[in-house]
């Protein structure tokens, strides 16, 4: 049985397929979906710290289209600047007490990989137990 406080958290960098399918496991099973885009940087000023995703071109545009696909079903906009995605994306979903989080699997570029691939190994050892990671593909 689907509690209605339980919530998915889904860290994108774009809108693409992993989007959509958190979308639509949203509007399924009847959760809360919260979005959550990180701007990694390795060294960060105060600025940086309070910085808001209206002020981030990207983020921007990609919350934008997540609100256009599905304006029945809105998803919470969740932003952070942090040296570490795999952190953060740990402590918001805690702080949400998210019932699952959602990362895409990376695709194409091979450097790129290797980042992402440390994101996703990260998240699921620091992950707690109660939550569950769904690796979309």
């Amino acid at each position: 049985k689907v509690m209605a406080a339980e919530s998915i958290l889904c860290a994108i960098r774009g809108t693409g397929r992993t989007l959509d399918f958190a979308l639509r496991e949203a509007r399924e099973t009847g959760r809360r979906l919260y979005l959550l885009f990180v701007r990694e940087q390795p060294f960060m000023t105060e600025q940086d710290a309070k910085r808001k995703w209206q002020e981030d071109l990207e983020a921007s545009t990609v919350f934008a289209e997540a609100k256009q696909k599905a304006p029945d079903y809105p998803p919470l906009f969740c932003y952070a600047v942090s040296p570490s995605a795999a952190e953060t994306i740990v402590d918001v979903a805690a702080t949400l007490g998210a019932s699952r989080v959602i990362l895409g699997a990376p695709q194409r570029n091979a450097l790129i990989n290797l980042l992402r691939g440390n994101v996703i190994r990260e998240v699921s050892h620091s992950l707690p137990e109660d939550i569950d990671l769904l690796v979309y593909a």
